[in-house]
């Protein structure tokens, strides 16, 4: 997370009230939120007394969300 400038708070507030989650590879969901002008993509794991975040980046809305309003 340090490396890509996103903090913790962005990434839970990712997960927890994503804009849309969506199906990854391998089993895993992939949430994602418009932050200021990026959108936050965070893949993740769900067990059952868990959730394993394994990556966070930003990138631009208009890549996955197409015209995003």
């Amino acid at each position: 997370m340090n490396m890509r400038n996103l903090s913790r708070s962005t990434v839970l507030e990712t997960v927890t009230h994503p804009y849309s989650v969506i199906d990854g590879k391998y089993g895993r969901r992939i949430a994602q939120k418009v932050h200021g002008d990026h959108l936050v993509r965070v893949v993740f794991e769900e067990h059952k007394d868990h959730l394993l975040i394994v990556t966070a980046y930003p990138s631009k809305p208009a890549r996955y969300l197409g015209e995003y309003k």
